[in-house]
């Protein structure tokens, strides 16, 4: 028979991890996809996509390139967190979670890399 009252058995026993954080952010990220993504493709599709001139001048201004960068950065980013989640609830393997996840957080690293080094090479010529 135990003496405690329900409150005192689960006082202290909730997840001492990122939890809300992680979700707060990937709500955020989610939210700021929507009308970066929007633009892009509405914007996108008023050109001849498949004239590579049309799309580098299109990129080529500054206000085009600023959201397409906003766009691509909170993608991988918001990308990597949904990953993150399907790693922590379908790999048990702590050490292959673990090198799992430090991968994609590079793979996301380099991909925002790259994109920030295409954008400024077409914006700066």
């Amino acid at each position: 028979m135990s003496y405690e009252t329900d409150l005192g058995k689960v006082k202290g026993l909730g997840s001492s991890k990122h939890g809300f954080g992680h979700w707060w952010m990937q709500r955020m990220s989610a939210i700021l996809l929507v009308p970066t993504g929007l633009y892009v493709l509405f914007s996108l599709a008023q050109l001849d996509v498949f004239n590579a001139a049309a799309v580098v001048a299109w990129l080529s201004s500054p206000l085009n390139a600023a959201i397409t960068l906003l766009f691509a950065v909170t993608g991988s980013y918001h990308g990597a967190l949904g990953i993150q989640v399907v790693l922590e609830d379908y790999v048990h393997n702590h050490a292959i979670n673990l090198i799992l996840q430090y991968l994609t957080k590079i793979l996301m690293i380099v991909m925002i890399m790259a994109t920030v080094y295409a954008i400024a090479s077409i914006l700066l010529g």
